[in-house]
C-alpha cells in the first residue's frame, strides 16, 4: 500500500489544485499553508476526468451537519487530521474558497 507525503499546489490566480492520486492509500491529513482568505474544500472523483470532480460532503464528524466538507482555515495555516475510519476517494483536489494571490503548496499525508 502506498504511503507518504505529497506536495500539492494551487497556482496563483486559481482556486483548485492539480489531481491528487490516492489510489492504494487513505487520506490522513492536509497541512494548509497561509492562504489568501476563506475556507478550503476537498473535491473527489473515481477517475481523472475533470468533470467528475465534485465536493466531498460532510461525513458528520462532529454531530448532525450536512453540506460540503468545509475546512475553516481562514487566512492562516493549519493542519486537518482525518478520522481513521473515513475512506478516501481515488482522486482528490484541494479547492480554496477564493482564487489565491500567490502560489500555495499544501502537504497531503496518505497511507494505510
Amino acid at each position: 500500500m502506498r504511503q507518504g507525503v505529497l506536495s500539492i499546489s494551487v497556482v496563483s490566480g486559481a482556486s483548485v489544485s492539480e489531481n491528487i492520486d490516492l489510489r492504494g492509500g487513505r487520506l490522513q491529513a492536509i497541512a494548509v499553508p497561509t492562504i489568501t482568505s476563506g475556507d478550503v474544500f476537498l473535491q473527489g472523483s473515481f477517475n481523472t476526468t475533470s468533470a467528475n470532480f465534485v465536493r466531498v460532503q460532510n461525513p458528520n464528524w462532529n454531530g448532525p451537519t450536512s453540506g460540503d466538507l468545509r475546512l475553516a482555515t481562514g487566512p492562516g495555516s493549519c493542519m486537518v487530521m482525518f478520522p481513521d475510519n473515513l475512506p478516501s476517494p481515488s482522486y482528490a483536489r484541494i479547492e480554496t474558497a477564493v482564487a489565491q494571490a500567490a502560489p500555495r503548496t499544501f502537504s497531503i499525508r496518505f497511507g494505510k
